[in-house]
């Protein structure tokens, strides 16, 4: 693994996290709700797709650009908006980092230079631009100090202690040499001889060995204390040191570095901070990992055909859990459509203990690929080198006015090295312009989000001017698409309205509006269909209100406008087609009474309203033939009336001679033939 590579995986270990865009974001942070109409992609819309091409990520249905949140946009306007640091006290700053590099540098350290190095620390954080980070390594370096003078004072402790040691050893072996010696048997072995002490003699080796024991035990601690304050104050100098290279402070990362090598002379560069801070962390064993499970079972399929087409439209399965819509236009001879779907994406033991082991591992990884402060050193030369490099890029596509690329290139060098001096002293108007650019696309972004085509098209404009570098391929296209086919489907709203088909003009000009919602054609022709709507609704109100007042001859002769207004509203349909059939009877009656009237028949007219007004007895013109009729067949109707009212009252042999007068008066009456039928079947039973 090069250095590069190694640099790259430092930086995404330490560098902040872009937080995601959340609510309550500017249009321009945020991510819009997509309409149901875009293509839903292959993987569908679960799992977070990125586009390297244009730093854009789609999760969920939501478009997000990579550098465009919250998080790294406030920094980023922030330091576009800051003006040059090239005052005087800028520059002298400049001059103290200088001289602390100069007199640290690998030919020129020794211990004058060491103290004079040291002695500049405060001095640079006297300048707001350091942010009294070179105080925080002045007070390691003279903990460092401290801790070689704890080592020194333990060390001159310990040479007092094995003067002391020396001593008690020489007096304990006087003391056993002294003493008898007997010999003894020891089982089948020849005697020995072996030297005991009387209690007299034991009582007074006795506190030599004590405190014999005590010299040895401090020799011991003091030794571990020695081996421990100097790895403890190689530790903390190279916590620092990592903390200013996740900061991006590269130059105190050098100064650091050649301070760590100036103090500790021992040569050993190793980096055991990582692997001191991973065991620190409470890992539980027992948590495991976390786990990501994916499965893919895809369904494709294709399509293919040619000719010229313009065409859109939207579907739903049967079970509704899957939707798609597409619209195109092509006029070349050929085309083809793929769509594919069916993968799950999931994590399991997701937990704060298994996200320490997680970080454990990974500060452990970390620290086996950057082992040593070379390695930092090297790292944050390069970084530097690049940063100027990136400066001076900057500013040549800022002459080629190429703002797309020069924005870019100053947002990767800002991110990297934001306090290197080359970056800080970028004046105010060779910023303003990527300030500019940036609001734009931010701004685009957020109208094509939201689908706000013309705002777009706007922005595109402006953008081509502004940039020669602007590609205007692809968001021309977006909006173009959209347009087209918002226009398809207000086309087919408008025919549905005409049609009366309610549910596909809703969900038309949905479409419609989801697409592009303020397409200026979607007022008018919501305009249109509204005042129909509302002349369709005073229809209803008429209609209810005639039905409510049992007007039904209203009804019947204004019938083809509320044969329209009830055309989407079954239970009214429903309503007016009895009332049609009632006054189409009433109004048959009065067709057949006209004629018999006309060939000198008032009796058969008078029994022709008759039945008609037994199923319609309010309407008018009813009532009106039926009061004439009576009048000109009077003996024939009083015959019928008696003979029905002697019936209800169940005289049913003066109910019968009635019937049968009335008979003899008009032998076509079918009311007085029925009248005979049933009262002569009464009498049989």
């Amino acid at each position: 693994m090069n250095i590069w590579t190694r640099w790259i995986v430092v930086m995404g270990y330490f560098l902040p996290l872009a937080a995601l865009p959340q609510e309550g974001d500017s249009k321009a942070a945020t991510g819009g709700a997509r309409p149901p109409q875009m293509n839903p992609g292959f993987l569908g819309r679960d799992v977070p797709v990125v586009d390297p091409g244009s730093d854009n990520a789609t999760f969920d249905g939501k478009l997000f650009n990579l550098n465009n949140n919250r998080l790294f946009r406030s920094r980023f306007e922030k330091y576009l908006n800051a003006p040059a640091e090239t005052s005087e006290a800028d520059q002298q700053y400049e001059k103290v980092m200088n001289e602390i590099l100069s007199l640290l540098s690998p030919g020129k350290v020794n211990t004058e230079n060491l103290d004079a190095a040291w002695k500049l620390l405060p001095k640079a954080s006297e300048y707001r631009s350091d942010a009294n980070l070179c105080n925080a390594m002045a007070d390691v370096v003279y903990s460092v100090w401290l801790a070689k003078n704890e080592v020194a004072r333990l060390e001159m402790a310990n040479r007092t202690l094995q003067k002391e040691k020396s001593a008690l050893e020489w007096n304990y072996r006087m003391n056993i040499g002294s003493s008898p010696k007997i010999t003894t048997p020891t089982g089948t072995n020849p005697t020995t001889q072996s030297s005991i002490l009387s209690p007299e003699d034991e009582a007074r080796v006795e506190p030599i060995k004590e405190a014999l024991s005590d010299v040895r035990s401090t020799l011991a601690n003091n030794k571990l204390k020695k081996e421990a304050s100097i790895v403890q104050a190689k530790i903390d100098f190279q916590t620092m040191i990592i903390q200013y290279f996740a900061q991006r402070r590269f130059r105190h990362v050098l100064i650091g570095t050649r301070f760590y090598r100036a103090l500790f002379g021992d040569g050993d560069n190793r980096i055991s901070a990582l692997d001191q801070i991973s065991s620190s962390l409470p890992v539980d064993k027992d948590a495991g990992q976390v786990k990501v499970k994916a499965k893919l079972d895809p369904k494709v399929s294709g399509r293919g055909g040619s000719g010229a087409y313009v065409g859109a439209g939207t579907g739903t399965s049967a079970d509704g859990t899957r939707k798609s819509s597409g619209a195109g236009a092509d006029t070349s001879s050929s085309g083809g459509a793929f769509s594919a779907e069916g993968m799950q994406f999931g994590v399991e033991n997701l937990g704060v203990e298994s996200l320490i082991s997680a970080g454990a591992s990974g500060l452990k990884a970390l620290g086996k690929m950057i082992n040593s402060l070379g390695q930092l050193d090297s790292l944050a030369n390069e970084a530097i080198r690049d940063v100027d490099e990136g400066v001076e890029a900057y500013k040549f596509l800022l002459e080629k006015n190429e703002l797309k690329s020069a924005t870019e290139r100053l947002f990767e060098t800002f991110m990297m090295g934001e306090y290197l001096p080359s970056v800080r002293k970028l004046s105010r108007d060779e910023k303003r312009r990527a300030l500019e650019f940036t609001r734009k696309t931010n701004e685009l972004l957020a109208a094509l989000e939201v689908n706000d085509l013309s705002r777009a098209e706007d922005l595109i404009r402006e953008l081509s001017q502004t940039a020669r570098d602007f590609d205007t391929s692809k968001p021309l296209a977006v909006v173009e698409t959209a347009k087209t086919v918002s226009a398809m489907h207000l086309a087919k709203a408008k025919a549905a309205a005409a049609s009366g088909d309610k549910n596909t003009l809703e969900t038309e000009l949905r479409a419609a509006t989801e697409i592009w919602p303020r397409n200026p054609a979607l007022a008018e022709v919501s305009s249109a269909i509204f005042s129909q709507t509302d002349v369709q609704q005073q229809s209803l109100n008429d209609f209810d209100r005639l039905l409510a007042q049992k007007n039904f001859r209203q009804i019947f002769d204004d019938k083809v406008r509320f044969i329209a207004a009830t055309a989407m509203f079954p239970d009214r349909q429903e309503k007016l087609k009895s009332v049609l059939d009632r006054v189409q009877s009433a109004e048959a009656a009065l067709t057949r009474s006209l004629e018999l009237a006309k060939r000198g028949d008032p009796a058969g007219a008078w029994e022709s309203v008759e039945r008609g007004f037994a199923d319609y007895p309010d309407d008018p013109k009813l009532n009106q033939a039926r009061a004439d009729y009576t009048t000109q067949a009077a003996e024939f109707v009083h015959s019928i009336r008696t003979a029905q009212e002697m019936e209800r009252k169940r005289q049913i042999g003066s109910s019968l001679a009635w019937y049968l007068r009335a008979y003899q008066d008009y032998p076509n009456s079918e009311i007085a033939r029925d009248g005979i039928d049933r009262i002569s079947a009464d009498i049989v039973k």
